[in-house]
């Protein structure tokens, strides 16, 4: 048996301060506020575009959308509004983090489970001739009764 008390042996210690960063980080100019405030002004007319040249018109094509009938067209237009809503918000959050392997990652992995979904919701629909039941046999239903 270890005959050393708790107190003999050392605690793990936490770096809190980089040192060597912080002369790194010392070693630099000071920021000139005339440049910063150019840089931020830049980055709000980019989201400014964005938002009010981009999200903005395709929220109220989807708004415009809501009240139009467009027949048998409704579905493709609903769905090609959200696809598109859907890229324009993955496209700004990858311009906001710059890590667009996460993000792409993400939407692919959401529109692979949402493809599947989809098409086992299709399997399993009761409309003929398109995908249908894939339990029921259409071709000789007396063999489904029980």
């Amino acid at each position: 048996m270890d005959s050393s008390s708790p107190t003999d042996q050392q605690e793990p210690t936490i770096i809190i301060q980089d040192v060597h960063g912080d002369e790194v980080r010392a070693e630099h100019q000071p920021h000139d506020h005339d440049a910063e405030v150019a840089h931020a002004w830049e980055h709000f007319r980019e989201n400014l575009f964005f938002f009010g040249g981009l999200f903005l018109p395709v929220i109220l094509l989807t708004v415009i959308a809501f009240s139009v009938n467009f027949g048998s067209w409704n579905l493709p237009v609903t769905l090609l509004l959200a696809a598109l809503r859907s890229s324009l918000i993955a496209y700004f959050l990858s311009r906001l983090f710059k890590n667009f392997s996460f993000v792409f990652r993400t939407l692919f992995f959401t529109a692979f489970f949402l493809t599947g979904m989809v098409f086992l919701s299709l399997w399993d629909s009761q409309i003929r001739n398109f995908m249908g039941d894939p339990i029921y046999n259409y071709s000789d239903p007396k063999s489904m009764q029980h």
